[in-house]
């Protein structure tokens, strides 16, 4: 089971990576048409559609990561009145509703993705992109969000079993 946390580990840190490399590019890219806009005259195009794309990337390779080190917000105001056992409890019956609400998301995410290869549907861009590339990021972040649901789950399970009152 460590190999299988390790693996999962290291793919949640390589997707993490290809998010922030994602979201640099993003912020170089903005910042360069903006300057070629002003002193060339000569505003990257492409830019709005690269910039949409990336922010789906961003999105779905980024939440699993954040999602393993408990980033995401939380409402607590409840949680805080509640002994330590109890909030075990509410996170692990939280974490498996996240994991079927995602594993929905991934089924339907699989579907669109299939259909879109299945079909050939391009995105109505100046660039002609097969939509399925876009979109595609969808279901695998949401596999991975299903995994890491899954192991949160897991850890307050434990947790909840040794928890005192």
């Amino acid at each position: 089971m460590k190999v299988f946390h390790k693996v999962i580990d290291t793919c949640l840190n390589v997707l993490a990576t290809v998010a922030g490399l994602a979201l640099g590019f993003l912020l170089i890219a903005i910042c360069y048409s903006t300057f070629s806009r002003v002193v060339f005259r000569n505003p990257m195009s492409n830019l709005i559609e690269y910039s949409a794309y990336s922010l789906i990337y961003i999105t779905f390779l980024g939440a699993p990561w954040i999602l393993k080190q408990r980033g995401h917000i939380t409402v607590d105001l409840i949680l805080e009145m509640m002994s330590k056992k109890k909030k075990y409890l509410m996170n692990m019956l939280t974490d498996i509703a996240g994991s079927l609400i995602c594993a929905v998301v991934f089924w339907e995410g699989a579907v669109v993705v299939w259909s879109n290869i299945r079909e050939h549907i391009k995105v109505m861009d100046s660039m002609g992109t097969p939509q399925f590339l876009l979109i595609i990021v969808i279901p695998v972040g949401s596999l991975f969000m299903i995994i890491q649901f899954l192991r949160n789950a897991a850890e307050d399970y434990h947790l909840w079993k040794a928890g005192e009152n």
